[in-house]
This record gives structure tokens, sequence and C-alpha cells, in this order.
């Protein structure tokens, strides 16, 4: 019941990914009993997203589960950027003397763990391996078939992933490309690695580059626009052990609308871009956070206008950033470490670099709102 005694929405989240998770957390929070439901019958066990910004601590502060997000996690303090295997410099996340930017390495299992025993605590359970064939509304609610049986509901969250079946069956254009190159990911662990806890950019040959981001002691998600992220490492880090690794293409696409009528998408369903920065979970998040906020204020109109701005500015920086580190003109690429380099010999670009990489909510400032 809400303060006038009204019955609490009906409300059905597709996906238990960390956006699914999170909106099931903060709706429960406010008082909803929301189900949550997964095609999957066991979670993910490997590395796929791995960077949390300090937004996303704040943001799940109030339901309980950044407390064990952030200590389970890497605090990255600095990256360090190679080219041609030659160290050519250092960025400073450290230079910024507040908590509230940071980078933080923890393997995507773990982030959903943690929300997953939040979620426990409001009495909230995964109905796991359900999977939704069919989806209709009116203006009554939502009808939604189950794994052959059809339930009812007064309202649905979308968070079902790139390949998003409710997208795909609400018509909604899911507009942007695909790019050529095949990349790559790997969850290793490695050894004789120097400053393990900073991240690792490898500019490379021929448009080539590789990251490596640590997400527990001696653990790492390597990342490259290769087929083989593994071997993209330098010469004399030594690869202990390879967890798993896959290929994948990369698309940047963002879908028209984030909502209709009594259906919302958020994550991956609405939004993907590439890797570079490791924006995506944080933004899924946030749409998770901003959407349950809407339910509890009945303002639920304003959540496209919001979010789907909000996810234009990030893709746009992620490709800029991608087409600097990727690109294989040399003089660009020269360009490129030498706008890194002034960060690193300059501290005021720094700061505002570091504050830009750290902070999803840093696009009011003006200098960004003119560049995207």
């Amino acid at each position: 019941m809400d303060a006038q005694g009204n019955a609490k929405p009906k409300i059905l989240i597709i996906g238990a990914g960390p956006v699914g998770l999170t909106a099931a957390n903060e709706l429960a929070r406010y008082g909803f009993t929301p189900t949550l439901i997964d095609s999957r019958q066991t979670p993910y066990t490997n590395s796929r997203a791995v960077i949390v910004h300090s937004d996303v601590i704040r943001m799940l502060a109030p339901c309980g589960a950044a407390k064990g997000i952030f200590a389970s996690a890497m605090n990255v303090p600095n990256v360090d950027v190679f080219r041609d295997g030659k160290h050519a410099v250092r960025f400073k996340i450290s230079a910024l003397k507040d908590d509230n930017f940071r980078v933080l390495g923890i393997a995507q299992d773990q982030f959903e763990q943690h929300l997953i025993d939040s979620l426990a605590k409001y009495g909230v359970a995964i109905r796991k391996g359900a999977r939704c064939d069919a989806i209709s509304q009116d203006a009554d609610g939502v009808t939604v078939q189950i794994n052959g049986e059809t339930e009812q509901y007064d309202y649905v969250i979308a968070a079902d992933g790139v390949n998003s079946f409710v997208r795909k069956a609400l018509e909604i254009d899911f507009p942007g490309f695909t790019l050529p190159d095949r990349w790559s990911v790997a969850d290793v662990n490695l050894d004789n690695i120097a400053d393990p806890d900073f991240a690792k950019i490898y500019i490379l040959p021929d448009g080539h580059v590789a990251t490596a981001v640590p997400i527990s002691k001696g653990r790492y998600r390597i990342t490259s626009n290769k087929d083989d992220a593994v071997n993209m490492l330098p010469a004399g880090v030594e690869v202990a052990k390879v967890n798993t690794q896959g290929t994948f293409n990369v698309a940047v696409r963002q879908a028209e609308r984030y909502s209709v009528g009594r259906i919302f998408l958020a994550g991956d369903a609405a939004h993907c871009h590439s890797p570079v920065d490791g924006r995506g979970l944080n933004l899924g998040v946030g749409d998770a956070v901003n959407l349950a906020k809407r339910f509890e204020t009945k303002t639920l109109d304003g959540y496209h206008a919001d979010r789907h701005t909000h996810g234009h500015y990030v893709i746009k920086m992620t490709e800029l950033i991608r087409a600097a580190t990727t690109c294989k003109r040399y003089r660009m690429r020269l360009l490129t470490l030498s706008v890194l380099k002034s960060a690193h010999y300059l501290p005021f670009i720094n700061r505002f670099a570091a504050r830009v990489a750290t902070n999803n909510q840093i696009r009011s400032n003006r200098i960004l709102r003119w560049l995207f």
C-alpha cells in the first residue's frame, strides 16, 4: 500500500543481470514487490562487465548493496598507457583527492551476487529459467506469456539485454551500426605484471589496442579490438591461467524510445556501445535507479527523455575515445598520445579528464555539453 492506502502496482522485471537486479532492489526499497524473472538457470561465472564508478556505489548505498561491492572491488588508482610495448604515460585517477571519483574493478558475477544478497533481505527471489514468450498491453495493464503461461502485470521493465525480446516485440527501432572488427575478451590470472592494481592500456600497431583491468588480486579482464585478447599482452607479462575467453562484435545503438505505454527498456535493451571507458554497467544501473525512483514519485513520463539524453551523451563520448585510441592513421595516433601526455604533465587537465572518466553525471559540465 502507498501513503494513501492504495495497492502498489504489480511490476515485472525481465532479466536478472546487474540492471534488473538493481531495479528490483530499488523498487523493493520503495515498498514495491516486483517479480524478477531470468531465462538463465545459473548466474554468469565470468567477468563480462567489470568497471564500476563511484556513481554506482552512491546509487546502491540506500538499498544496502554498495558496502559489499566496495569491499570486494579493486580500487584502480591509476592507468598506465603503453605504446609499442614501452611505457608512454601514467594517467592519475588518484590525482582526485575525493572518494566521489573512483574507478573500481570487480567481476560481474561478484557484483551480481551482492545485489542478489541485498534483494534476499527484501524477500524477493529470482524466478530462474523463466522465459518471456509473448508480451502485449492495453490501457489496463500488460499481458505476458512466461514459459507458456499467461500472467498479468501493471508495468514491465525489460532489462533483457542487447537482443531484447521485448524491444523487438514492441517494434522499437534500434538504430546504429556494428563495428567491422571482431573484438575479444578474456578473464585471466596474470603474473609478473608491474603495478598490479593499475589498469593498463596497450596501444599497438595498425590501430589495435588492448586493456587490462584488475578485478581481484592477480585476476584481470583483458579486452582487445583484435580476436585474441590474451596474445595482445606484451612480452614479459605471464598468463598463469585463462579462466574464460571469447570473441564478440561491438554494436553502437540506441533505442528510439525507452518506453512505450506501460513497458520500459533499461540497460543494454535500450543502448549499447563499445567497452571503451567501461561505462556500460554504470549507465544501465543509472537507468534502473532512475526508473525505480520514478515509480515511487509517479513521474514515469519523464523517463525516456532523461535517460535517452544521458545514453546519447555516453555513446558519443565512448565513440570519440574509441576512435581516437584505435585509429590507424599515424598522425592521429601521435595526437592521441600527445593529449594523454598533456594530462600527465598538466595536473589541471589530468584532474578534469579523471572527473570525466569516473563520473557518469558529469554531462552537466558546460564543455562536455558543447562537445556532445
